[in-house]
């Protein structure tokens, strides 16, 4: 009799496994160990502060460390490279912005950002900031065109590096308004924002994290932002839209994303994991401090955003000529 019914218990739970309906606690746990996040960009820029933020909260949650690792170059490709190659067991993730944007200028890189990366959540959305050295003697977009077709090939703008979301702010502004700029790039928006408040570099398109604090400071001069609106934190700055620009509208993503080979379940998994945490009010307002918006949502929203930014870079990338190498 013992014997019969340990195998209709044997049967019975392989049957489960079978059907999917084993119980979760049954199952492999997630994370059994420390996770890695790559982030793209430097220290010190909004991908940076916002990949921390968000990691701190997430380690708390899954009781496991959560190992920030900056990998910069390249507009965030050989950060992504590195998780595209990872094992994709959820314990190599990727945090990013606007690796749509540079997938759209470099047409030999290692790894299919469709295919060979899995996108999980998309964290937040910030629009860009047009700012110059208080030297430069303009104290608007209009003027900015003047002085630059004045010098055709002599003003130049510094960017978090080619394939940026910046740089291709600058080559559109640039086929806007037919100026020739001189293309100075960096490994990180930081680093690029300091050499302009040293005025090495005239000018940027520079992140509300730090171009905000810049601004009020009087370390820069905001001449426009790229958001639909104005900005709560700069009342008086203009928008490109209203300036009569009116497809002048820039934004900078950034997202969760993991190898393509990572399971469903855990897309899943750290997706809810991830809105959860991006309600919580006050990582919402440290976020909104830095000029940026939270997003969340499903996997697929985040495709498509990623999609409508890919067609607009792509766009600018061949009416300027870019291919970076």
């Amino acid at each position: 009799m013992n014997e019969r019914l340990s195998i209709a218990i044997v049967a019975t739970a392989a049957t489960l496994c079978l059907s999917g309906i084993l119980p979760a606690f049954a199952q492999k746990a997630w994370p059994e160990r420390p996770v890695r996040l790559i982030v793209a960009f430097g220290a010190g820029g909004s991908s940076d502060t916002t990949g921390r933020t968000i990691a701190q909260r997430l380690s708390e949650q899954w009781s496991q460390p959560i190992v920030v690792e900056n990998r910069t170059g390249a507009g965030g490709t050989i950060a992504a490279d590195v998780v595209a190659r990872a094992t994709g067991d959820g314990y190599t993730l990727l945090f990013t912005s606007g690796l749509s944007t540079a997938a759209a200028i470099y047409p030999t890189l290692p790894f299919d950002w469709q295919r060979d990366l899995t996108a999980i959540v998309q964290t937040t959305l910030g629009p860009q900031m047009l700012v110059v050295h208080p030297s430069m003697p303009v104290k608007s977009v209009k003027e900015l065109v003047e002085f630059a077709k004045q010098r055709p090939g002599q003003v130049s703008w510094a960017t978090a590096g080619v394939g940026s979301n910046g740089h291709l702010a600058g080559e559109y502004f640039s086929g806007l308004f037919g100026v020739k700029l001189i293309h100075v790039p960096y490994k990180a928006n930081g680093l690029a924002a300091i050499d302009v408040i040293a005025g090495h570099v005239p000018m940027m398109f520079d992140q509300l994290l730090t171009g905000v604090p810049n601004v009020r400071a009087g370390r820069v001069r905001a001449l426009a932002v790229t958001s639909p609106k104005r900005l709560a934190q700069l009342p008086d700055v203009p928008t490109m839209i209203e300036l009569g620009y009116r497809e002048f509208e820039t934004t900078i993503w950034h997202g969760l994303m993991g190898p393509g080979t990572l399971p469903r379940e855990l897309v899943q998994k750290i997706n809810t994991d991830t809105n959860r945490v991006l309600k919580m009010p006050d990582l919402r307002e440290r976020i909104g401090a830095l000029g940026l918006e939270v997003v969340g949502g499903t996997p697929e929203a985040f495709v498509a955003e990623m999609k409508r930014d890919f067609a607009w870079a792509s766009k600018t990338a061949r009416a300027a000529g870019i291919k970076a190498e």
